[in-house]
């Protein structure tokens, strides 16, 4: 019984480990993660330009400060919420929460209106080359 017990733990351990490797060898340097759980979100070639830019800082109306990167797509979040244009930082574009489609974690806003795109918070993602170091 022991050794049976062994060998099904082993096989845990090994289908862990084999996910690990997997997920850190297709992982990019420039890759955009969530910094909650290391989902891969988006990538440096997905950066947006708005206004010749790609990266801002806003004050909510709670007074809280974001600086946002702006991106193209980001497959790692899914979308939550009515879009509004109530306080919208980039004028005429509806906005709705980004989320990690892993863990939830707020990570930003999808905008919708002449273009299509996110504002990712910067502090609430990591970048890929964070974890080849």
């Amino acid at each position: 019984m022991e050794e049976k017990e062994h060998t099904i733990k082993q096989i845990y351990v090994d289908a862990e480990l084999k996910e690990k490797v997997k997920v850190k060898t297709e992982l990019q340097p420039d890759d955009w993660l969530c910094i909650a759980c290391n989902k891969k979100i988006t990538t440096d070639k997905e950066r947006f330009e708005y206004n010749n830019q790609t990266e801002f800082q806003f004050i909510n109306p709670g007074g809280f400060y974001f600086d946002l990167i702006t991106f193209e797509s980001a497959d790692g979040c899914r979308e939550i919420g009515e879009p509004t244009l109530e306080f919208t930082w980039f004028k005429g574009h509806s906005w709705s929460f980004a989320v990690c489609s892993r863990c939830s974690n707020h990570l930003g806003w999808k905008y919708v209106g002449k273009y299509s795109f996110y504002g990712l918070i910067k502090s609430r993602l990591i970048k890929g080359a964070a974890l080849f170091n």
